[in-house]
């Protein structure tokens, strides 16, 4: 599915907190799952190929059509990073830890 698909996907499911979501991410294609709570992580499938990128989240899913767009969103740019895209590390290298205001 494309990143419309995907995101008409998840909203209509929208995640409960406690569950993972897992992405995947193959060329511009995108794959989805809702996995139980409790249960192990699974290796990503391999349906239609190994993904390029994948990733889980557990977090909280925002309910607002706006704010659901740009939280996947930022979901997939992080799947894009792990493909050779811009690096989104979002730590100044030259900047000592801990960080100081």
């Amino acid at each position: 599915m494309d990143r419309t698909q995907l995101l008409t996907g998840i909203g209509d499911c929208l995640p409960v907190p406690g569950e993972t979501v897992c992405l995947q991410r193959r060329g511009d294609q995108y794959d989805w799952s809702c996995l139980d709570p409790g249960l192990p992580l699974p290796a990503p499938s391999a349906g239609g190929g190994e993904p390029e990128a994948w990733l889980f989240f557990s977090g909280q899913w925002p309910h607002e059509p706006g704010g659901l767009a740009a939280h996947l969103d930022d979901l997939l740019s992080e799947t894009e990073s792990m493909c050779g895209r811009p690096d989104r590390c979002r730590w100044p290298l030259d900047q000592p830890y801990p960080r100081a205001h």
